[in-house]
């Protein structure tokens, strides 16, 4: 949904950039680990107005959904599963809407079609991690040798390569997993270790999860939901992980902010009061963010250099024919799960009901997307069970 709204915003009501602009950037971010369109807002404001634009743009961009992920996390009245109970619907209505309106944005040609749908059938048979960084060198490989972009020179002057943010991201990924596997491997540091273990994992997820939101919420299966009951890993139920994962779907802003939640209540199920919740919300902020950021500022120079070259620009369409098929893909599996999981209008008259009104007003455009996010919160809320 985010690109498709940050065309509308961003390119046609205040004109920042053109829409192939817009798209390069963020086919850009999608080669890098993180939280790709994140890293496209960031990286829009560093090209309009260096690295102070470029974070302020990032704060405005996390902070108001991160703000209520966390009101609502160490709220000892939390949402539960019945008031949350219609969101299934809306998001697969909200990817369905995604999956069309990103598709029209594909350069045309046969060759990024036939990425676009190759991509979304694998992801949706495939589901592993490795299929997102798999998918992209495809794309990008494809296209650099049959497509037919044409060649466009970069004559503007190119900023200086910050080695130091490569330097700083490298070191804090070294210094805080090592930190994290002294402290692990000692029990009576454990009371001051957690907090240094969730900031280790969560850096190491936004270093690590290509694809975006589903990819990071694959990670966090295994990093927060651990089966185990005595794992260190074992932080919380997988309920509670589902709850939140189908809670950021309502917020503003990037799903990332997915780590958010999951920091606070592993800190709220470690027993720490108040300020050691507030503390774990603000750990997974800073830590799924941050490494993206540094990449960012360390990358978008060299990125300037890179696509001066013919190769480089061709493979642009098929990079961002492949993130495309990466949503497709989600649609696929999110969808498929739902309507197995609803067969029939007779059972669950409400959930198809919301999809439909959620599908019909995203095309007609003219309410907005936090208040159909609201009304179906509301609706699971008033409508009994």
């Amino acid at each position: 949904m985010h690109i498709p709204y940050f065309i509308r915003k961003l390119v046609e009501q205040k004109k920042f950039c053109d829409k192939q602009t817009l798209l390069d950037i963020n086919t850009f971010c999608s080669m890098l680990p993180g939280p790709s369109t994140t890293q496209t807002i960031t990286a829009l404001g560093f090209k309009l107005g260096g690295p102070r634009l470029a974070f302020l743009s990032l704060l405005a961009w996390l902070l108001p959904g991160a703000l209520i992920l966390t009101i609502l996390t160490i709220s000892p009245k939390f949402l539960g599963n019945s008031h949350l109970r219609f969101l299934p619907a809306m998001v697969s209505a909200f990817l369905c809407y995604a999956v069309i309106s990103m598709s029209g944005l594909i350069q045309r040609g046969y060759l990024n079609y036939l990425i676009f749908l190759m991509v979304g059938i694998l992801g949706f048979v495939v589901h592993t991690p490795w299929i997102f960084p798999i998918g992209i060198i495809g794309g990008a490989v494809i296209s650099a040798n049959f497509g037919n972009r044409k060649f466009v020179p970069n004559e503007k002057p190119f900023g200086p390569i910050r080695w130091a943010n490569l330097t700083l991201y490298l070191s804090i990924f070294m210094i805080i997993g090592t930190v994290g596997l002294i402290l692990n491997k000692n029990e009576k540091l454990m009371r001051i270790g957690k907090p240094v273990l969730l900031f280790e994992n969560t850096y190491r997820m936004g270093s690590l999860a290509f694809g975006g939101g589903n990819s990071m919420a694959a990670m966090a299966v295994d990093q927060y939901a651990n089966p185990k009951p005595h794992s260190p890993r074992h932080r919380m139920s997988l309920d509670e992980l589902n709850i939140g994962f189908g809670l950021v779907q309502a917020m503003p802003g990037p799903n990332f902010n997915f780590a958010v939640y999951l920091n606070g209540i592993a800190m709220k199920n470690y027993g720490y009061n108040f300020p050691g919740q507030l503390l774990g919300c603000l750990i997974g902020l800073i830590g799924i963010f941050l490494p993206g950021t540094l990449l960012i500022f360390f990358a978008y120079p060299v990125w300037n250099r890179l696509k001066t070259y013919p190769i480089v620009q061709r493979s642009m369409d098929g990079i961002f024919a492949a993130s495309v098929g990466f949503i497709l893909s989600a649609a696929l599996i999110l969808n498929f799960y739902f309507w197995n999981s609803h067969p029939s209008p007779a059972d669950y008259p409400w959930d198809y009901a919301i999809f439909a009104i959620t599908l019909g007003a995203l095309f007609s455009r003219k309410i907005s997307s936090p208040i159909l996010v609201i009304g179906t919160i509301l609706a699971g809320v008033i409508i009994p069970l």
